[in-house]
């Protein structure tokens, strides 16, 4: 049990939450300093999966860099997923991506609440 547990925390990586985009106030919401537990998928088990996992939570790796956001549909006439950040901020659109510009991609399994520091 201990080594199967060892190998799948081996499967998993972690990412720091920077900026706003995916904070909407609420209790639920990411901010930044948040840690994110992610599981790796390849790009075609991606594929083939994501229409069973809309709505959940992903990292994912294009030519500009690194983006935090819940899928909320994909395309697969198009092959493109539809990208939403929680801050309903004009400046956060939903944004498409085409899955052949993913260079990676992680499913959020877990997040961790920043650190926080209290004054006595």
């Amino acid at each position: 049990m201990y080594a199967q547990l060892e190998n799948e925390i081996r499967k998993t990586i972690a990412f720091e939450v920077k900026g706003d985009s995916m904070n909407d106030g609420t209790r639920s919401c990411f901010e930044a300093g948040d840690r994110l537990i992610v599981k790796p998928f390849s790009i075609e088990d991606f594929r083939n999966n994501i229409s069973n996992d809309l709505n959940s939570f992903w990292v994912i790796e294009i030519e500009q860099g690194f983006l935090f956001r819940q899928i909320v549909e994909y395309d697969n006439t198009r092959d493109v997923i539809r990208c939403h950040s929680l801050n309903v901020s004009e400046q956060y659109q939903d944004t498409f991506v085409e899955i052949e510009n993913i260079t990676k991609i992680g499913r959020v399994i877990e997040s961790l609440p920043k650190a926080k520091h209290y004054s006595l």
